[in-house]
């Protein structure tokens, strides 16, 4: 009995400050403003939270689906210094001829940065959406809570 007590004590010691200090940032539904309106967009189970430092850049990535509208909003925590930055891009295969070669490149493609306004928009085929978030300014010993949130809603279909 002693010996499962002292095991339990001993993993909690160990594991508690790694917990604690993993669990710096809330989660994203934290970052989520209340709603005064009704709003159809949902919170996507994509959405990412984590802790940056400044002049660091994080870059994730999610697949946006047809039929659905997103609205990608990128927040910084409470109490965390410094500007957000952000770009929202798709990587794209463009076809060119180098002679009588035809050559494939992958471009990337912009679809927002640095706005305070979140981006929405609708998709028509499945593609894959990269966010690269950055902080400028601040301390950079200190990390800041960033929040990045995808919500989705259904398609308004038209016609028959």
């Amino acid at each position: 009995m002693k010996f499962i007590v002292t095991i339990t004590l001993l993993f909690g010691f160990v594991f508690a400050p790694i917990a604690i200090g993993i669990s710096q940032c809330p989660p994203v539904e934290t970052f989520q403003k209340k709603k005064k309106s009704k709003d159809e967009y949902n919170l996507s189970s994509q959405s990412r939270s984590g802790a940056i430092a400044a002049d660091e850049s994080y870059e994730m990535s999610f697949i946006a689906h047809p039929g659905l509208d997103y609205r990608l909003t990128t927040v910084l925590g409470e109490g965390s210094v410094g500007t957000l930055n952000y770009e929202i891009y798709e990587l794209v295969v463009e076809k060119k001829m180098e002679g009588d070669k035809e050559v494939f490149k992958k471009v990337k493609k912009v679809l927002a940065s640095s706005g305070s306004e979140p981006l929405e928009f609708i998709s028509d085929k499945a593609r894959k959406i990269f966010i690269n978030v950055s902080i400028t300014g601040g301390d950079k010993k200190k990390h800041a809570c960033v929040g990045v949130l995808i919500e989705t809603k259904r398609s308004v279909k038209t016609g028959f």
